[in-house]
């Protein structure tokens, strides 16, 4: 079977992207399961750290991938991807329960994310390579490989039902497969090295053995999952977000762990719910309803609210694999608790929800599944809540009859944080004296916070002094008993600024500014005046900050690759130019100019995007309100919003490519500014709409900025190329690696000061790429006009093949346009 060699390569490197798109959400859910949330968020860097390794080695080694072994190469280096992902997820699968901020955890760790990075690098040392010979054909290629990173987006909706483990051995078919393509388009011309197809067929059947006997008798199951025992784990379900994994029964209850950093009890249908803080409202309304409650989890307060007599009970859950869990094996042990007339489940986001039901409730509580492990060494602190910000309690409290109460319960360690959310949002509804509709009580370090739009009067506080009393409940916060000076002032009628002060840290050690929807991350607590202080003790930071920990590892590593991206291949160029006698070099290189300004480019479009994607995504998931399905859906509508826009540029000569992306990039950065200030009041009004007005909102938001963002990278690569299209892979690499520096840098700016400011720094970025524009080879013409689009012989009739800076022979790729 032949193929034509555009064929070959287009669908190689669409294969390529699905693979790699598959493969980064697996590893992140993966990551998640054996070492916290905040891996997956390092995980998804390593996409950008894999592309940036393979285009700088292909700068530096040209070798590794040029005619007339260049579909040879890409075909074996798509094989051993394939076999690269194999062993990865084997050694991530088989390896031994480690807790991470133990000493000795971060060798261990190190390997796993070293392994897990290589078949990123095969893949963008081919995608480099494709790029490097078929740069006139970048637009439609552009347009593939997001395409099919799309495709691999999708694949990910699907296959993580079976377990993040088989989906990476899915993606590792889909490298074996783009394998196959390259091996393909080797064989259509002559002269061209044939493929290793013995290799490649051994992946590709090799992965699909393994994906097979997975299939039929399960070997690859994760054998260090946190804080879980396999010998007492009773059942395990992945689902779009996470791995379930639930407990034996035992007195009464089975838990239910949710990725290692949240539990809730499924209780036996004949136990009594145990007592809980949270609890209390119903003290003060007993059988008086409606009540809602937003996260059940395995359904404990549910329980306690039908204990307590309500008769009708609205119950909110977001992630449909717990509700798969709780109505299936566990529907019986469970006494089909969300199947009983009182139950009224609703199956989305609780913050939507309040914005969109006409219902007023007189309880709603918002219980905290969250490990107390979890909150005290700070492994929350990038886990965004869309429900502990000052407009999501808000929401909540508008949601309330006069008399209703809002409970919301968090660890110990957060409630000096929750009361002053708490506090800032009844003085926001128009409370003058906070502490009189306030009370807490704690148990089991944790702390549940009341609150009520009207004052508590004697009766009330009673009330609930008698129920805390009862069940041996400790007494945080009450209207007519004295807190701690610091509760106080948070507190306090009189001293609004005083309260502001001590919120933001002046006079403790912790950050208790009120979290918004700007800067939603409830469980980072560290005042920016302190922040050098703490990055500077990294005992105190392993220790306290874990998420913090691995963002500033996260962000040393991008930092020294970007630096090495840099040094490396400028060493290797001034090596190769010292090798040549002026009248050999290639013309290419003596017209040439200094590679800064492509390079600065590349480097501001890499950062510029990643803190684009981090600050638009965001609202993009807050608004599809699709359980489960919210990231493939943004990541779908983001990726081919920007292959569009690849594409669209086409027809934009080399010539004129300079001011259309200088254009492009102005644009953006206005587009990013005016996003800074009107993105995020549009999108908690967007909240308050049905699910199809939202769905185009988020459409509205997100294709604008694709398809501008997806413009430069082809625009840039048609500038280059016109030049000397041996810089390229260098130029792709520091995009990848700027990418992915930025990608650090922006959550750490979005934890200090807010997406906002992350809009800011992205426009900041924009700018500079206006500034840094390569011009363009003089005489540059259009890319349909470029020799290297000619026939298989590479060079126009009669002319001889030429070869560019590097010394490589251009590839042959078939003239006929694609329909």
């Amino acid at each position: 079977m032949r193929v034509p060699q555009r064929s070959g390569l287009f669908s190689g490197v669409a294969a390529l992207a699905c693979a790699s798109v598959l493969l980064e959400i697996s590893l992140a859910r993966i990551y998640a399961a054996l070492f916290g949330e905040i891996h997956a968020f390092l995980a998804v860097s390593l996409s950008l750290v894999g592309a940036g390794v393979g285009g700088a080695l292909l700068y530096v080694v040209p070798s590794l991938a040029r005619p007339p072994a260049l579909f040879a190469r890409m075909a074996t280096l798509a094989a051993l991807a394939s076999g690269a992902t194999l062993a990865a997820v084997i050694l991530l699968a088989h390896r031994e329960p480690l807790s991470v901020p133990a000493p000795g955890s971060l060798p261990w760790l190190a390997l796993c994310y070293a392994a897990s990075t290589v078949p990123f690098a095969l893949a963008g040392l081919a995608l480099a390579a494709a790029i490097r010979h078929a740069a006139p054909e970048m637009p439609r290629l552009y347009l593939l490989d997001l395409v099919g990173g799309a495709l691999g987006g999708l694949a990910a909706a699907g296959a993580l039902r079976a377990g993040a483990p088989r989906a990476a051995l899915a993606a590792a078919i889909f490298f074996a497969v783009a394998g196959i393509f390259f091996y393909l388009g080797s064989r259509c011309c002559e002269g061209e090295e044939r493929a290793p197809g013995g290799l490649v067929a051994t992946f590709v059947l090799g992965s699909f053995v393994l994906l097979a006997g997975d299939v039929g008798a399960p070997w690859l199951r994760l054998a260090g999952i946190r804080r879980a025992s396999p010998d007492r784990t009773e059942h395990e379900a992945w689902t779009e977000r996470s791995l379930i994994s639930v407990d034996r029964p035992k007195a009464g209850a089975a838990l239910m762990r949710l990725g290692g950093a949240a539990a809730s009890p499924i209780l036996d249908a004949k136990a009594t719910p145990p007592p809980q803080p949270e609890d209390m409202a119903y003290a003060l309304h007993k059988d008086q309803g409606p009540a809602l409650v937003v996260g059940v989890g395995g359904g404990r307060d549910v329980r306690a609210a039908l204990k307590a007599g309500q008769k009708d009970v609205v119950a909110v859950e977001g992630d449909r694999g717990v509700l798969e869990v709780m109505r299936g094996r566990y529907a019986a042990f469970s006494g089909n608790l969300f199947d009983k007339p009182e139950v009224h489940l609703v199956v989305g986001d609780g913050r939507s929800f309040a914005r969109r039901t006409p219902l007023l409730f007189r309880n709603i509580v918002i219980p905290s599944a969250d490990t107390v492990e979890a909150s005290t060494t700070g492994a929350l602190a990038l886990s965004e809540s869309r429900l502990h910000t000052l407009e999501g309690v808000g929401d909540f409290l508008s949601r309330l009859l006069p008399e209703g109460t809002l409970v919301l319960a968090r660890a110990d360690a957060d409630f000096d944080r929750l009361l002053s959310l708490v506090t800032a949002a009844l003085r926001r509804a128009g409370v003058a004296a906070p502490k009189d509709h306030l009370f807490a009580c704690s148990a089991a370090q944790k702390t549940a916070l009341l609150a009520r739009r009207t004052p508590l009067a004697r009766e009330d506080v009673d009330a609930l002094r008698r129920h805390c009393r009862k069940h041996r409940f400790s007494e945080v916060l009450a209207p007519d008993r004295p807190a701690t000076p610091v509760r106080s002032l948070l507190v306090a009628a009189a001293a609004p600024a005083a309260a502001a002060r001590v919120a933001d840290g002046a006079a403790t050690e912790a950050d208790l500014t009120p979290p918004t929807d700007d800067r939603p991350f409830f469980a980072y607590t560290v005042p920016a005046r302190r922040l050098p202080a703490v990055l500077g003790d990294v005992g105190a930071l392993r220790a306290g900050h874990t998420a913090l920990f691995a963002l500033a590892l996260l962000l040393a590593v991008g930092a020294v690759l970007s630096a090495l991206g840099v040094l490396l291949p400028a060493l290797a160029a001034r090596r190769r130019r010292g090798h040549l006698a002026p009248q050999d070099a290639p013309a290419s290189t003596a017209s040439s100019a200094p590679p800064a300004r492509a390079l600065a480019f590349f480097a501001a479009i890499g950062a510029g995007f990643a803190l684009v994607e981090l600050a638009v995504f965001r609202h993009g998931l807050l608004l599809l309100d699709l359980p489960a399905h919210e990231l493939p859906a943004v990541l779908v509508i983001l990726l081919v919003s920007a292959g569009v826009g690849g594409y669209l540029t086409a027809r934009v000569a080399p010539g004129d490519a300079t001011a259309v992306s200088a254009r492009v990039a102005e644009a953006l950065a206005v587009a990013a500014a005016l996003s800074a200030v009107g993105l995020v009041p549009l999108a908690r009004w967007g909240l308050g709409l049905g699910a199809f007005p939202r769905a185009i909102l988020a459409i509205a938001i997100l294709v604008p900025f694709g398809v501008l963002a997806g413009s430069l990278a082809p625009l840039g690569v048609k500038i280059v190329d016109s030049v000397s299209s041996a810089l390229l892979p260098w130029c792709w690499a520091l995009c990848a690696f700027a990418g992915a520096t930025a990608m650090a840098l922006g959550a750490l700016c979005a934890l200090n000061l807010g997406y906002s400011a992350l809009l800011l720094g992205a426009g900041l970025a924009y700018l500079l790429a206006a500034a840094t524009v390569p011009p363009a080879a003089a005489g540059a013409t259009a890319a349909g006009d470029d020799a290297r689009t000619t026939s298989s012989g590479g060079a126009a009739a009669g002319e001889p093949p030429s070869r560019d800076a590097a010394g490589a022979q251009p590839v042959a790729i078939e003239a006929a346009p694609i329909a």
